[in-house]
């Protein structure tokens, strides 16, 4: 069984700032995760990261990966299925049967996306079908969007989009709207359409371009998927981390209540943004180095 001083579970912008810092410090470190889970892989273009003028989110990961690779940490694409504890030793076992122990666990596991359903929703991610509006809401100044979802989380995101359109519908898929009466005075406000129709596909040449109903076919410029995010936490309550909701519950250097166990990212409620998961990502690296190296405080000059 292959031994590290710490291994981080998932391979986003937070698990990979935090890799660069372990493995800077040399400490044994090794990541867990499949590249194409992050949200950021998905990230037509970014824009608002201090340094970078315009980036394609994979470009991004993949400077991250090859950067924390530099440091000596170990890349494996994979899927985490189990973590248990024997001996004061973390066990991480993985999808095809492979076991590590570690010292001590970041979490970075983000907040996977719920799938729809919907067919080609995967073929056209990135690329009209979108799931941050804070990220790439820019794109579509002007323009005619949808929303699909049918509860607070899809109002919300509706309202977010009138920073950049006018030209908004919120699609409940064919299940019956579900928003609080604050939303429903909000949608109502700023005249936000609403349609109950269900999706059966998303259609386009190298964009999203139309939404195919039972009926019909609707013509939108883009389309934000907001119909709940599925729980990573679901792992972290298997173990005994608080959580709250979704969320793993960390404090303020990142550490949970099971100690040893660091979480970091959007898994913990931080604003799905590259800069806050990065920043995360780094506070728990450091927490760690501080542990394994018995040390009140670390500075890293580089």
């Amino acid at each position: 069984m292959q031994k590290y001083d710490t291994i981080i579970v998932g391979l986003g912008p937070s698990g990979l700032s935090a890799a660069i810092y372990t493995a800077r410090a040399k400490l044994q470190t090794l990541v867990l995760g499949k590249k194409e889970e992050s949200q950021l892989w998905l990230a037509h273009a970014i824009e608002n990261y201090f340094g970078v003028e315009s980036m394609q989110g994979k470009d991004m990961l993949e400077l991250g990966i090859k950067q924390a690779e530099r440091f000596k940490a170990k890349i494996k694409e994979t899927e985490v299925i189990n973590l248990k504890q024997k001996d004061n030793q973390f066990i991480i076992k993985t999808v095809d049967g492979e076991e590590f122990t570690g010292k001590t666990i970041i979490l970075a596991t983000g907040m996977p996306i719920k799938s729809s359903g919907i067919k080609n929703e995967d073929k056209f991610a990135g690329r009209g079908v979108h799931y941050c509006v804070v990220c790439d809401g820019f794109f579509y100044k002007d323009k005619k969007v949808a929303v699909i979802g049918n509860s607070n989380y899809a109002a919300e995101q509706a309202l977010e989009l009138l920073t950049f359109t006018k030209d908004v519908t919120i699609i409940s898929n064919g299940k019956e709207f579900k928003f609080d009466q604050k939303y429903k005075d909000a949608l109502d406000k700023n005249k936000i359409k609403l349609m109950p129709d269900k999706i059966i596909s998303f259609e386009g040449d190298k964009k999203m371009q139309n939404l195919k109903t039972k009926t019909a076919e609707l013509n939108f410029d883009g389309v934000y998927m907001a119909i709940g995010s599925a729980g990573a936490a679901d792992f972290a309550r298997k173990f005994g981390i608080d959580t709250k909701g979704n969320i793993i519950v960390a404090d303020r250097e990142g550490k949970t209540n099971v100690p040893g166990i660091y979480a970091a990212g959007t898994c913990t409620g931080t604003v799905s943004q590259v800069a806050s998961t990065v920043g995360d990502g780094c506070i728990a690296g450091m927490s760690v180095i501080k542990k394994l190296k018995e040390k009140e405080l670390y500075v890293d000059y580089g």
